[in-house]
């Protein structure tokens, strides 16, 4: 049997297609083990925050931010695991602090102050049913409408 060059042109033609689609596929989306990074978020000092989404076992097609990170000059300093996930988040203190919403899909969410060097828990408000009238100032920060 010999191979016809137009035969060789489709041959060819019909790979490099499955190949670049392929890798179109596993560009857009990544791995089921591996987050989803979200915009980071400069802030003082080189400071700079963003969060890690996974998928939910019972809704795999949707991502849900369930780490933030910390980095300063490009090094990772801190990550904080959300109670189950991370809403959102601002620094605080000159960037000494991290202030965070924290909790599940549904009934419950807890407003959290954590300081940055240490990573110890500062302040933890229910803030699911709202504020409180003598709020901190770092908690009313967190929960303005942006």
């Amino acid at each position: 049997m010999r191979l016809t060059p137009s035969f060789a042109r489709r041959c060819f033609v019909a790979l490099a297609t499955a190949l670049f689609a392929a890798v179109a596929a596993s560009a857009q989306t990544p791995p089921v083990n591996r987050p989803w990074v979200s915009e980071h978020r400069s802030g003082p000092d080189g400071l700079e925050g963003w969060t890690l989404s996974w998928p939910q076992p019972d809704r795999p097609n949707e991502r849900y931010p369930g780490a933030l990170v910390i980095a300063r000059h490009g090094r990772v300093i801190r990550q904080i695991s959300g109670n189950a996930f991370v809403w959102k988040w601002i620094f605080w203190a000159d960037g000494k602090q991290v202030a965070y919403e924290s909790g599940p899909l549904h009934f419950g969410l807890s407003c959290m102050l954590t300081d940055i060097e240490t990573g110890r828990v500062l302040a933890n408000v229910d803030c699911f049913h709202g504020i409180p009238e003598d709020a901190p100032d770092w908690l009313r920060t967190l929960e303005a409408p942006h």
